[in-house]
Parts: structure tokens; sequence; C-alpha cells
């Protein structure tokens, strides 16, 4: 969502959140301005107004702006990004889940690694790599990334072409040994 429907949804609440308190207040009668003489007499006031009718149908407008926005999503998010190259046939285009998938082909080939999630950015061309997971407790974790990232590197680079420019490896926690019972 950009920064201009976050204000205009953030304006739209205001508003019907004040709508809302004097529909909560008006059946107590407790404040004088809510009366049924004054809303009568607000009422009759708008008669020939039509700056109201306009305000009312910006409100519409805004109301079937989030109605659609709300059920079709955010279509930017489902077509992901691409890597686009020029060559001498034409344009390419390798999509951030393939460069995915070349890395993680690399990955499942490392012994004592698991559950590795990546996520790709294509920043002027140039790939960075961002994977996060787990390793086992025996294993020597420095020297297993490090050869991971320069293995993953490579291969990424051979496969579609790109400078890899960096690749980022977390560590978020280490698996717990799993027992065979006899």
């Amino acid at each position: 969502m950009n920064i201009i429907d976050r204000i205009i949804l953030t304006i739209y609440t205001f508003c019907l959140a004040l709508v809302s308190i004097v529909f909560i207040l008006f059946p107590f009668e407790q404040i004088d301005f809510l009366s049924l003489k004054n809303v009568e007499l607000y009422l009759m006031q708008l008669k020939g107004n039509y700056i109201y009718s306009v305000i009312g149908v910006a409100f519409l407008l805004v109301s079937i702006r989030f109605l659609v926005s709300g059920l079709i999503g955010n279509n930017e998010k489902n077509r992901g990004t691409f890597l686009i190259r020029h060559t001498d046939y034409g344009e390419l285009k390798i999509s951030t889940q393939t460069i995915e998938g070349i890395a993680q082909s690399v990955v499942t080939k490392f012994s004592g690694i698991r559950n590795i999630k990546i996520k790709v950015n294509v920043l002027e061309g140039v790939i960075i790599l961002d994977m996060r997971g787990e390793v086992s407790p025996e294993i020597n974790i420095p020297e297993t990334t490090i050869q991971l990232q320069n293995k993953v590197k490579e291969h990424v680079e051979k496969c579609t072409g790109v400078e890899v420019g960096e690749v980022k490896v977390e560590i978020s926690s280490v698996m717990t040994p799993t027992r065979t019972v006899k």
C-alpha cells in the first residue's frame, strides 16, 4: 500500500470513527447536539447544499477503492521480480524464484545444514542472496558457511551469467539431534 493510500485510509477511518461515535451516543439523548430536533435541523440544512453530495460520492469511491483493493490483493507480490539481461538475440528474464531454486540445489548437497530459506534481491543487475537456516550441532559453522557461500555464488553465477554481489548466511538455530530407539 503506497503512502497516499495510507493517508486516505487514515482520514477515512477517522471519519468513520466519528460517525460511529455519533450513532453510539444518539439513542442516549444525553448530548444536546444529538437531540432529535437538532438532528432534524442538521438534515434540513443539508437540502440544497451539494457539497455534501460531493463528500458522499468521495466516501463511496474510497469505499469501492478499498473493497476492490482488498479483494484483488497486491499483484506486485504475486508477480515476483525478474533479473533482465539483454543478449544479442533479445531479452532474457530470469525470475527470482528460479535463482532461489538454483541456490537451493547447491544447499541440498551440504550435510549438516537444513531448513534453508532463500530470499533473492536484484539490485542494479547484481544478485544478493539472503539465506537463513539451521545447522547440526557437530559442524564447524564458520568453515561450512564459507564453503556454502562460495559454492552458491559460483553456481548461481555460472547458471545465470550474472554477478552475485553477496551471499548472506544467517544461522537461526541448531537442529536437535534425532535419536533412533532400538
